[in-house]
């Protein structure tokens, strides 16, 4: 019995390792380009893994940007906290001209007399695209987690009565989705 329980204590880790690992795949859905998954690990106790975009133009992208983002602003605790502000130069409706390339789908383009390609702009609204992939991974977190327990804790009742093991994994269930409450 006690061998039983240290090999459970021992695969836990393995199972927060697992949860964290598929809620990053579901947070790589509809994100940026070049947006990269931070594999999963463990620093002390906590399983981490998540996403990544280290371009510059996508933080502007996220969080939006000028007279444009202040009317769509981002929605995150986090952007306020940061200090974030919108149209920082105060070009307000008059909008700017930013340098660009051919690539920018921006139709309002121009060369400037040092021969910089130039494009108009009252800023961006926020995309939220990162904050909206934590919301996926927050939602699916109680499925996914106990998607991956109940498939732990099958592989504890191997040979036991069906109905037992049926008993067992629903009061774990219910002992799981308490737990759940309390760290909301």
């Amino acid at each position: 019995m006690i061998q039983r329980y240290e090999t459970k204590k021992k695969n836990m880790p393995k199972v927060a390792l697992r949860i964290v690992d598929r809620l990053a795949d579901i947070m790589m859905e509809d994100v940026y380009p070049d947006t990269e998954k931070i594999p999963a690990t463990t620093k002390g106790k906590t399983a981490v893994a998540g996403i990544r975009n280290t371009e510059e133009k996508w933080t502007y992208h996220e969080y939006g940007t000028g007279i444009i983002g202040s009317q769509i602003p981002h929605t995150a605790e986090a952007l306020a906290k940061a200090g974030w502000k919108y149209d920082v130069n105060g070009h307000g409706e008059k909008g700017w001209w930013y340098p660009t390339t051919e690539n920018d789908p921006n139709p309002y383009k121009w060369t400037d007399e040092s021969g910089t390609l130039r494009a108009w702009t009252k800023g961006l609204p926020a995309e939220r695209a990162f904050y909206e992939a934590l919301e996926r991974a927050r939602e699916m977190f109680p499925q996914i987690a106990e998607e991956e327990l109940l498939k732990e804790t099958r592989s504890w009742f191997k040979g036991l009565d069906q109905t037992y093991m049926m008993k067992c994994i629903s009061i774990q269930k219910n002992i799981y989705k308490v737990n759940l409450d309390l760290i909301r």
